[in-house]
């Protein structure tokens, strides 16, 4: 069925695997948890399996390091994360070590993954580990079976690692303000060799060839500019104006073999409007037929039977909500009429069907104008190549932050409800023993009721406050992060379309018009009967074979404006203005939740400091 669970798979790899082998345990952690993780319904990724946690894990990994002797980088490494020598560390401190060994991020990620999947790591995990170190190092095949081979022979390989530079946990230390100026004086940076600092994704060499005066960071005009970033092209501070749409679940409608959803949006462009799932797909195909060459996110998929299944509901509701975001503060989208009706139209289905709906290509009716296609850089394609590249990691990567995020606020509400249940319990406590069974005034027993009576007060007030934080993290902090993993789906998308729609058929049409203009010639010369009615004839086709020309010849260049656009505009500032956003908003709202319970906590030390002990 949609989205179904894999079933896990234990120790799959082969020796011959290539990258990472087999594990003898989850390769995911993402995929243990006795939490419903919650994925959007249409994620490219599968549901993790609710696998319970391995057991005995320390007994397979004995088979793999075996009787081996182990080097003694091993047991320092070791000792120290584990000053208490309790055979076992954390796996932010296995991170810490693997750290130390200047291999990628990536890497060490993937290595951290492949030998726990719990939240502590044991000192035959932590040896495992260090044993891949050393593969990595040495550009050896990662896995598991490779240092079972190496432990077999007694050889188990040495990584290099420089424990002098072992942070310590950033909890010991506070972080000291990071310089978002970026000073230069007291930044350690690589050479900037052939790129500009100025834009991301500049590839055109900053300097000419030897002995010429010219430099390209000025800019040429010989085959469009070159790259420059020089203004976002949007508002000052657009961030701060952006809309906002809401969007709403009003429940089902229509008879039992045709009930369908109706969801409620809420702008400040007029009064809420009502829309079913439908009337939204109608508007994206319009969308995308009108705007192939912009960036916006797909719309969540329609699912058979999906009216009683409320988790998936709720999460296509937040989906439609993010989409719609998206469009209305798309620079160019979002002055689309179509789009605008759809948001303040009473009735889209009646107005759709007086109304005749242009569904042409966006480059039918806009042109590039010199000064504009001159802005385009001439390394444009070489941009789009760096893009794409990065892309799949980014996406994997930002869901598994969703997924995460997702995680830790589920904990953190079910700790909220916890507390709550506490809070019923203390009080039930208290009126049971709400007078003392020496049948007199008792100061002491009313002494200590008072002080539990407080303490349900305020375990109340905590769970309220971490209930209201939980929610805001729902709302906002989690819908931004999806945010950003949607737009990098998004600009996978538009890469898609753009591969598939920019083909173009000019230089089969130039192929023909030389063909028809040569006939032309050698019919004009011979003159025979009929000749003027051919003349005539091919005179029409090279006419219209050159109007194609030249209109395609328009499209391809407006292709071309329209992604620079999407990258220079839309992709670059939302990928960093809104991250910068989110992280600010989100360390602010932290701090204020966390002085509240600090406060919360305070008041009930204040309060209890009295309590009787005879």
């Amino acid at each position: 069925m949609f989205n179904a669970p894999r079933p896990a798979q234990r120790y799959t790899g082969t020796a011959s695997s290539p990258g990472f082998g087999g594990s003898f345990v989850d390769e995911n952690p993402l995929a243990n948890s006795v939490y419903d993780d919650g994925l959007d319904p249409w994620s490219a990724a599968p549901s993790p399996s609710a696998t319970p946690i391995p057991h005995g894990t320390s007994a397979v990994f004995s088979s793999v390091i075996a009787d081996a002797t182990v080097p003694a980088i091993y047991n320092a490494s070791f000792a120290a994360v584990d000053p208490g020598n309790t055979g076992e560390t954390s796996v932010n401190s296995l991170s810490r070590v693997l750290s130390t060994s200047a291999l990628p991020a990536a890497t060490i990620d993937k290595i951290v993954n492949l030998v726990s999947s719990r939240p502590r790591v044991s000192k035959l995990e932590f040896f495992v580990a260090l044993a891949l170190v050393a593969l990595a190092q040495a550009g050896k095949d990662v896995s598991i079976e490779q240092v079972a081979a190496l432990s077999s022979q007694n050889t188990l390989p040495e990584p290099a690692l420089d424990l002098s530079r072992l942070q310590p946990p950033t909890s010991i230390f506070a972080l000291p303000a990071p310089n978002y100026r970026q000073d230069s004086s007291q930044t350690v940076r690589a050479p900037a060799s052939a790129y500009s600092s100025d834009d991301p994704w500049n590839t055109t060499p900053r300097f000419g060839p030897p002995g010429s005066n010219f430099d390209n960071s000025r800019g040429s005009l010989v085959n469009g500019t070159t790259s420059s970033l020089a203004g976002t092209g949007l508002p000052k501070e657009w961030w701060k104006r952006q809309e906002v749409v809401r969007v709403n679940l009003l429940g089902p409608q229509g008879f039992i073999l045709n009930r369908y959803m109706v969801y409620e949006i809420t702008t400040d462009r007029g009064p809420p409007v009502t829309r079913r799932y439908s009337e939204f797909v109608f508007l994206w195909d319009c969308l995308l037929r009108r705007y192939p060459f912009r960036l916006f996110p797909a719309l969540p998929p329609k699912r058979v039977g999906a009216i009683g299944d409320e988790h998936f509901l709720e999460q296509r509701r937040r989906g439609l909500a993010r989409c719609l975001n998206f469009v209305i503060n798309h620079p160019v989208i979002k002055d689309d009429g179509l789009l605008v009706v759809f948001l303040t139209e009473p009735s889209f289905e009646t107005w759709r069907k007086h109304t005749p709906v242009s569904s042409d290509e966006e480059s039918a009716s806009k042109r590039v104008d010199r000064i504009e296609e001159m802005t385009i850089p001439s390394d444009l394609e070489d941009k789009l190549a760096i893009v794409r590249s990065r892309l799949n990691p980014l996406i994997e990567q930002w869901q598994r932050i969703c997924i995460l995020a997702e995680r830790i606020m589920k904990r953190r509400e079910a700790a909220a409800g916890d507390l709550a249940r506490l809070t019923n319990t203390l009080r039930a406590a208290i009126e049971v023993n709400e007078h003392c069974w020496r049948g007199d005034e008792c100061e002491l027993s009313s002494g200590v009721r008072l002080g539990l009576e407080q303490i349900a007060v305020h375990t109340q007030r905590h769970s309220e406050l971490s209930e209201s934080r939980t929610r805001a993290l729902f709302d906002t902090t989690l819908e931004a992060l999806k945010e950003q993993r949607d737009l990098y789906l998004a600009t996978r998308d538009l890469l898609i379309r753009h591969d598939r729609l920019s083909i173009d058929q000019v230089e089969r049409l130039k192929k023909r018009v030389e063909t028809n203009s040569l006939k032309l010639d050698g019919i004009r010369t011979a003159q025979k009967e009929g000749w003027e009615e051919e003349v005539e004839r091919l005179t029409g086709l090279i006419e219209k074979d050159q109007a194609t020309i030249a209109a395609q010849l328009s499209r391809r260049v407006f292709i071309r404006a329209s992604m620079w656009h999407e990258l220079r505009v839309v992709l670059h500032n939302r990928e960093n203005a809104l991250l910068t956003q989110l992280v600010q908003k989100f360390s602010r709202e932290e701090r204020e939740f966390a002085e509240r319970v600090v406060s919360n906590w305070t008041s009930l030390g204040d309060a209890v400091e009295g309590m009787p002990y005879e």
